[in-house]
């Protein structure tokens, strides 16, 4: 809810979270490889020619256009999806509310 795009692996909440427009996703390492030197290098390359790039590349009126409109997209997105409100709509519809009514979930215990 910062405002500030992020940059991750698609892991984790960044694999539910990223859109494409928030932020940047750093891609997953190819299997029996050096996971932490594709990251690291991905990463950079990221950084050199997307991320730098959008925060320096101003307007005449000295405002990052492409930054801008991705930290609003961070906030939307963040708004939408990752906020404590949600999360407990979501519980008590999928959780709390089944379980007073003598229904277990699906995954009981959860697996996630």
């Amino acid at each position: 809810l910062n405002g500030v795009p992020q940059i991750s692996t698609l892991d984790g909440w960044w694999a539910e979270g990223y859109t494409g427009y928030n932020g940047w996703a750093i891609p997953l390492a190819p299997e029996n490889s050096d996971v932490d030197a594709v990251d690291v290098e991905n990463l950079f390359t990221l950084l050199e020619n997307e991320v730098v790039p959008a925060f320096y590349d101003r307007d005449a009126a000295g405002i990052p256009r492409r930054w801008t409109a991705m930290m609003k997209h961070a906030i939307r997105t963040a708004g939408e999806r990752f906020t404590a409100g949600r999360m407990v709509q979501q519980y008590v519809r999928d959780y709390y509310l089944p379980a007073a009514s003598g229904v277990l979930p699906d995954d009981d215990p959860p697996a996630g």
